[in-house]
């Protein structure tokens, strides 16, 4: 029976490996069971594991790799990012933090920096009297701005806790409607029923199979015609790679990765800002729903 069954676990792999082969190249194909061998036969070894991820890794985002078994998809998984954000401390500055990391990572006053997004980015896509939705609110930060431009904010995360603090924070608020995210997916919002998405410092903390799942409820969600405004991962310098994608938690993902994944879900990119960000190598991507 113990031989059956490793047979048949065997088989179920061939078939996997042909398929990856066919769908990610021969050489993602050969360094992804390269991995597989040495941590099953040979136990974690950290270094030349380490160096294996790196070659997949830039292979995954040279060739827009996204699904089961990439390795992308194995770091800043919904399961890390719900951990972290109902734990963190919210109190210390209700993400204005971030805001105030400007000054350092840039050189630009923090209060200066927040009108510019808002005025370049916000209200140059975002019209009046429109229905939006805001993925990952955090404490507010962002939410407190649209509330007092859109009819109605639909606000959807993870974090039970920051929904928490949200409706705490706007409970005197009667356009605003909260939704827990479960699955990853946004079921809970009708078809063609959202004018905008705005997404700040939330999608720079997702996989890029994450990201796609998101994309693809987006292209549902929005209506013809209907904008996304999502700050994301970018590129960053080689020294710098492994404490931004650790330390800050910044996930494999660039712009051109993230623009070809807009495009595969029938939407248009209508541009790709990295001046707005408020981290240097982060980009802003602005894209429409084409129907």
């Amino acid at each position: 029976m113990y031989q059956l069954i490793n047979v048949d676990v065997d088989m179920r792999r061939a078939k996997k490996v042909k398929k990856w082969i066919n769908e990610r190249g021969p050489a993602w194909t050969v360094l992804h069971t390269l991995r597989w061998l040495i941590i099953k036969y040979m136990g974690i070894f950290t270094y030349l594991i380490e160096k294996l991820e790196r070659l997949l890794i830039r292979i995954e985002k040279h060739k827009f790799l996204t699904g089961e078994g990439t390795i992308c998809s194995l770091y800043h998984t919904i399961e890390e990012n719900k951990k972290r954000w109902n734990r963190y401390d919210w109190s210390y500055g209700g993400g204005e933090e971030w805001t105030k990391d400007v000054k350092r990572l840039k050189g630009i006053d923090p209060h200066q920096w927040k009108a510019n997004l808002i005025n370049k980015m916000m209200k140059k896509y975002i019209t009046e009297g429109s229905t939006v939705l805001e993925i990952g609110p955090g404490a507010g930060r962002w939410t407190e701005i649209l509330l007092k431009r859109v009819k109605q904010l639909l606000v959807a995360d993870i974090s039970e806790r920051c929904l928490k603090i949200c409706k705490e924070r706007f409970k005197d608020r009667s356009n605003i409607e909260y939704f827990l995210i479960k699955d990853g997916g946004l079921n809970f919002i009708r078809t063609n029923s959202t004018d905008y998405i705005w997404s700040y410092d939330v999608f720079v903390h997702m996989n890029p199979t994450d990201i796609e799942r998101y994309l693809a409820e987006f292209h549902r969600i929005l209506k013809p015609n209907g904008v996304a405004i999502i700050h994301h991962a970018g590129t960053y310098p080689d020294e710098s790679e492994d404490y931004v994608r650790k330390e800050k938690f910044r996930s494999y993902i660039d712009k051109e990765f993230f623009a070809y994944l807009v495009k595969k879900h029938q939407m248009k990119t209508l541009e790709q800002n990295e001046t707005l960000a408020h981290s240097p190598g982060d980009v802003i991507t602005t894209f429409m729903n084409v129907r």
